[in-house]
C-alpha cells in the first residue's frame, strides 16, 4: 500500500533531480530583477546551506 506522503516525497525528489527547483528559483530571480524589485547589493550566506571546509575555524 502506498501512502500519499510517499508519493509527495517521490515527486519532490524527481523534480529536484530534474532541476525544476533550480529553474524556478532562477525564473523568480529574473522576474524580480526585471521589475526592479531585487536588490543584490547585500547578501548573507547561512552555514546551513553552505558546507564549511574541514578544519576551518
Amino acid at each position: 500500500m502506498r501512502f500519499p506522503g510517499h508519493t509527495a516525497w517521490r515527486r519532490l525528489r524527481e523534480w529536484q533531480d530534474a532541476g525544476v527547483w533550480d529553474r524556478l528559483h532562477q525564473l523568480v530571480l529574473d522576474e524580480l530583477s526585471n521589475i526592479d524589485e531585487l536588490d543584490c547589493t547585500r547578501g548573507c550566506i547561512d552555514a546551513v546551506s553552505v558546507r564549511s571546509k574541514r578544519g576551518a575555524s
